[in-house]
């Protein structure tokens, strides 16, 4: 496999999105390069601390202001 597919598929990998064999197959480039390896390690480490930060909180009035920025929507022509 190379780089620039498996530095792709490293998001599936850490979430654990994909089959065995394609698993196997970003396990063994990441053994084989350094490079890919540490972007793993720092994408990882950075999933981590995101997933440990405290949820934030949204303001009620959050909703209806991006609703009320966003262009009305369009009747389809099946709708009377």
């Amino acid at each position: 496999m190379h780089c620039r597919k498996v530095l792709e598929l490293l998001p599936k990998f850490i979430e654990n999105d994909f089959s065995p064999s394609e698993r196997a197959a970003v396990e063994a480039h990441l053994k084989e390069c350094e490079a890919c390896r540490l972007e793993f390690e720092a994408m990882a480490r950075l999933v981590e601390t995101l997933e440990s930060l405290p949820p934030i909180g949204v303001p009620r009035s959050f909703k209806e202001a991006v609703m009320s920025a966003l262009p009305p929507q369009k009747k389809h022509s099946d709708e009377k």
